[in-house]
């Protein structure tokens, strides 16, 4: 995984919701984390964008399974 890399996951009522890696770094801790940014797209089209957010990497790599290639 690094940044540029981008996963996806499909919700329940298929919302696609879409993440971007921006970096992956380890905290003070020791633990890998990922800084990515998240949108979402309803089946009607509509898009939004959710800004940044951050994830230990196991969490991430749990929640993003589907890796979309460009």
């Amino acid at each position: 995984m690094r940044p540029g890399s981008t996963f996806q996951r499909v919700h329940a009522d298929d919302m696609i919701e879409t993440a971007k890696v921006e970096s992956v770094g380890t905290d003070a801790y020791g633990i890998p984390h990922v800084k990515f940014k998240v949108s979402f797209r309803r089946p009607n089209r509509h898009s939004f964008d959710e800004g940044s957010r951050m994830l230990a990497l196991r969490t991430f790599a749990d929640r993003y399974r589907e890796r979309v290639h460009a």
